[in-house]
């Protein structure tokens, strides 16, 4: 087996869900290392999720499972028209079907590195593993980050607003590094990532929401950040709003001292 075989059986069963926590963690990693990867992870999880919203599976007619079963078929023979078709072959008919019909299940167009995150959050919430390195101690999850990324990274404590920080990771985005805070709010996680500053830095705050996710996208000081959860819109402004005022009171220790 080539070493191109194994990526891609390693890649597929990170998309089935198949890998355990200690695989996964290390597929994320191959993902950071290999941005090329990490696209195409990014490219086939979107599709699989594009593919379930615009032709959810229906079960096989009542009258036509009775006939089957009358005549004695074993279930794990069935036609996979009735369960879940494979990933790839999804991805495949989703393609398809988009090209047939002249784009028509296309949404308007989102920014790239909004799209790959969201996938990234889709991707960790199936694998389990949100965080590189799990701790609520920021002035851990600070430079730990900041060693394997080119930005000194706000990792703020929002404990007291009702985020806990409860780690970091870092994120491959079109060949960048960028290191991603993770947050929680109940059973819920914000993911805030950095970048650098597209533009000039304002008060807009940029909301959307994409394949079932709220984002919102701001710029500060130097730099820019993408937020995504599963959150309400609501609570994601309380949180930007909180991430804003502390990084900003963070900013101004220095000159107060």
């Amino acid at each position: 087996m080539t070493e191109a075989d194994e990526k891609a059986l390693r890649l597929q069963a990170a998309l089935d869900g198949e890998l355990d926590a200690a695989g996964m963690l290390a597929f994320e990693r191959a993902c950071a290392e290999d941005p090329a990867l990490a696209a195409e992870f990014a490219r086939m999880a979107s599709l699989e999720e594009a593919l379930r919203r615009a032709a959810p599976i229906e079960p096989a007619p009542a009258h036509l499972r009775a006939r089957m079963a009358a005549l004695g078929a074993p279930p794990r023979q069935r036609p996979w028209l009735f369960s879940a078709p494979p990933p790839a072959l999804a991805a495949s008919l989703l393609l398809g079907a988009l090209l047939g019909y002249g784009g028509g299940l296309l949404r308007p167009a989102q920014p790239q590195d909004e799209r790959a995150l969201v996938s990234a959050f889709m991707r960790t919430q199936i694998g389990g593993q949100s965080v590189d390195v799990a701790t609520s101690d920021r002035h851990v999850v600070k430079p730990w980050l900041a060693s394997r990324a080119p930005l000194a990274v706000a990792a703020v404590d929002l404990a007291s607003a009702g985020f806990p920080l409860i780690g970091g990771r870092v994120e491959a985005l079109d060949g960048r590094i960028a290191p991603t805070l993770v947050y929680r709010r109940r059973e819920h996680r914000i993911e805030v990532t950095e970048l650098p500053l597209s533009g000039g830095a304002g008060e807009t705050i940029a909301t959307s929401r994409l394949d079932g996710y709220h984002v919102a996208r701001w710029s500060d000081f130097d730099r820019s950040y993408v937020a995504v959860t599963d959150l309400p819109e609501t609570e994601l402004a309380d949180f930007v709003a909180a991430f804003r005022a502390a990084v900003a009171a963070e900013r101004e220790e220095p000159r107060a001292k």
